[in-house]
């Protein structure tokens, strides 16, 4: 079987016609016909019947239609996707990003791609940083923006971004009026953390900043998206320490408190795989990356430029 074979029968099964089709395909009916009973004769269904009054299509037929026009389709995009890559600013980015990453690098690392490889289309998963190791490190990803301090073999990482920490609590809290608060002062306090399955890094980090401040954490709560950790804060269940970025989007009903450096950072990294040859990805690397400023300002990108396509977690 072939991508030939697959369009032929396309196109009979399109027109129902083997005349027709073959007038379609630029070549005489005999051949035509051969290639469609060969194909059949490979898979070991019929495909169509036919007799000198009409052509149809069978059971499998129809099966094999959907399936035959979506490779098809597969192909064709994969034909331009090649192009493009050859070309040096065009193809096909795969891209993941921590949650706090969409906010305060996704702007500018989008800025920056749209102009300098503005024909690059980029594809962007929200997905946690193990997760993203895990991607980039079997070629699933192109670029991961990660928090973990990863010691994966293989892997060449890149700072990006520092931020700190932000204490969330209900604006019934009884600190929550105070001016002047620090870590220290929760240490009694149910906190709620991200769930470490999902998001380690950041529950790591959490738990480092009260072991700083002096004190364990009594995580009696997890969340796995930063919403519902509001959402459990809003209901009183307890106390959130989260990235800075995050308190940002935490909506009605809370206090937000951000804590000094001191406190702890966290940072992000992108990371990629050292053994990646890819034209693109080094062009990223040389004329997107090359000149980061770690901490520079968050850039609003603008809506022209490559397509962006936001995908679930892998």
């Amino acid at each position: 079987m072939d991508l030939r074979q697959l369009r032929y029968f396309v196109t009979v099964a399109e027109e129902l016609n083997f005349s027709r089709a073959a007038v379609r395909l630029h070549m005489s009916q005999p051949p035509l016909s051969h290639q469609i009973k060969a194909l059949e004769e490979e898979l070991g269904v019929l495909l169509l019947f036919r007799n000198r009054r009409e052509v149809r299509l069978t059971d499998a037929g129809r099966a094999f239609l959907r399936d035959a026009r979506q490779l098809l389709d597969q192909a064709q995009a994969a034909t331009q996707r090649a192009k493009l890559a050859a070309q040096g600013d065009g193809g096909t980015l795969r891209v993941g990003m921590a949650t706090s990453a969409i906010d305060h690098v996704m702007p500018g690392f989008v800025q920056r791609l749209r102009s300098c490889l503005p024909t690059v289309q980029l594809l962007v998963t929200d997905m946690g940083s193990q997760e993203q190791v895990r991607a980039v490190a079997a070629d699933k990803l192109d670029l991961g923006f990660v928090h973990a301090r990863t010691s994966t073999r293989g892997l060449a990482r890149q700072l990006l971004y520092t931020e700190g920490f932000a204490l969330v609590m209900p604006l019934a809290h009884p600190l929550a009026a105070r001016d002047a608060l620090a870590l220290r002062d929760f240490a009694e306090e149910p906190m709620i953390s991200f769930s470490r399955e999902h998001r380690s890094a950041l529950f790591d980090s959490l738990v480092a900043a009260c072991m700083q401040a002096g004190f364990s954490p009594r995580l009696l709560h997890v969340a796995r998206h930063p919403m519902s950790m509001f959402q459990m804060v809003r209901h009183g269940l307890g106390v959130a320490l989260v990235p800075a970025s995050y308190a940002e989007v935490g909506g009605e009903g809370l206090r937000v408190v951000e804590l000094p450096p001191s406190a702890g950072t966290l940072q992000i990294d992108v990371v990629w795989r050292e053994d990646n040859e890819s034209e693109l990805l080094e062009c990223v690397r040389t004329e997107v990356l090359a000149n980061w400023s770690v901490g520079e300002p968050t850039v609003r990108a603008a809506a022209a430029g490559p397509a962006i396509v936001v995908q679930s977690a892998l």
